[in-house]
């Protein structure tokens, strides 16, 4: 029982037919909401998720982790503020300081 054979009993019905989504969630123990919008492409992995939501990609917080190295290196601690100010330029949108704490 799961949401992945529910979503295969969805996918039996022809295209014009109209599927039982509350007959077929209660059988296979999942939610309604959650089966239709899983079968309708409207939610997405907790990790593509957790993508859509990263201010950086990878290689920015790459060149973000050398420019603290850098600062570090040239015994000027990095600030909160500096680091934010950088990662925003980066990001070409705002940082929250709740965002350094979380990097």
């Amino acid at each position: 029982m799961g949401l992945e054979e529910a979503l295969a009993e969805c996918n039996t019905f022809a295209s014009g037919d109209k599927i039982p989504w509350s007959k077929i969630a209660e059988r296979h123990g999942v939610v309604r909401s959650t089966l239709t919008r899983t079968w309708r492409g409207e939610t997405r992995s907790r990790e593509e998720q957790a993508i859509a939501q990263q201010k950086l990609t990878p290689q920015q917080e790459e060149e973000l982790v050398m420019y603290i190295e850098e600062l570090t290196a040239r015994h000027i601690p990095p600030t909160r503020e500096m680091i934010a100010n950088f990662a925003s330029a980066v990001a070409q949108e705002p940082v929250s300081e709740s965002w350094v704490t979380r990097f």
